[in-house]
């Protein structure tokens, strides 16, 4: 029995459209990689992740996956594409412009930043990063595109090349529509102004309204604030014993002070009259 793969690749079904595919690779990594934000390095190899980024941004080739360029190499040959691990590049590479110092620079170029980084590089300038170099657009739709592969919100950043070129940065051209920089400084470019942060020492209402008292009636009362504590057994015995003690001596009623007779016990004056052991006369009644 045969497993299906987790992943049908669909090719496309006709040699028109394979060949379609093919040229346009072609042209995107060997002729003007700058249209698609492309930077390829000295060898002529790009990401393929950065390239399917840059197909995906187009609604003609969103459906391109790598699968789809590993499986042309084997349905066309020669293919215009060379694939190594994850690098790819075009086969033909004679047409791919070369990075040189651009001797006349637009009055202003575009690029990006993420978001999070942004109140940084407001003081302390533009910095590659994690990239080899800084990409500069010729125009927003380009900066756009570029930032948002790596921030789904990026920050535009508009540099003006004539302050950068005198406080010492360095650009060069590459292709028509990319410039690269190593280095902007921060009194060089403008951007959005920084949303206004609340004071610190303004409490939130959440916390106001937790500080406040809670006033009756808006909450239910926890029936055991009313409970007493409990009483350790050997108190409650005790007051169990006092309280049948005392519970007999009312049952028996107020005690009587009288004066003993002979043959009474020492303490019989102190008894209750019923409970009184009483002698019996000494003589015998007589008819008359």
């Amino acid at each position: 029995m045969r497993l299906k793969p987790a992943i049908e690749i669909s090719m496309p079904s006709t040699p028109q459209a394979i060949k379609k595919l093919d040229k346009f690779l072609d042209y995107a990594l060997g002729r003007h990689p700058d249209e698609f934000g492309l930077l390829p390095d000295l060898r002529g190899f790009v990401k393929i992740k950065t390239l399917l980024q840059a197909l995906h941004e187009d609604s003609e080739w969103r459906h391109i996956r790598e699968g789809h360029l590993r499986s042309l190499m084997l349905m066309q040959q020669p293919a215009a594409i060379e694939i190594q691990e994850d690098l790819i590049r075009a086969r033909n590479r004679e047409h791919l412009p070369v990075a040189a110092i651009a001797t006349e620079l637009p009055r202003v170029l575009f690029t990006t930043v993420r978001r999070r980084a942004y109140p940084v590089i407001l003081i302390k300038g533009i910095r590659p990063g994690g990239a080899p170099t800084i990409l500069l657009a010729t125009d927003t739709a380009l900066a756009q595109r570029l930032g948002q592969r790596t921030d789904n919100a990026p920050v535009l950043i508009t540099v003006k090349t004539a302050l950068a070129h005198s406080a010492g940065t360095v650009f060069q051209k590459y292709g028509e529509q990319l410039y690269l920089a190593d280095f902007i400084p921060a009194q060089t470019f403008s951007g959005p102004p920084l949303p206004k942060e609340k004071p610190a020492d303004a409490p939130s209402k959440a916390t106001a309204a937790a500080d406040q008292p809670k006033m009756p009636g808006s909450y239910f009362p926890d029936p055991a604030i009313f409970e007493k504590p409990a009483t350790p057994p050997h108190q409650r015995r005790k007051r169990e014993m006092e309280w049948k003690k005392d519970r007999r001596r009312a049952r028996k009623g107020p005690l009587m002070e009288i004066d003993g007779r002979a043959g009474d016990s020492a303490d019989s004056h102190l008894l209750p009259l019923h409970t009184r052991k009483i002698e019996k006369f000494p003589f015998k009644w007589k008819n008359v």
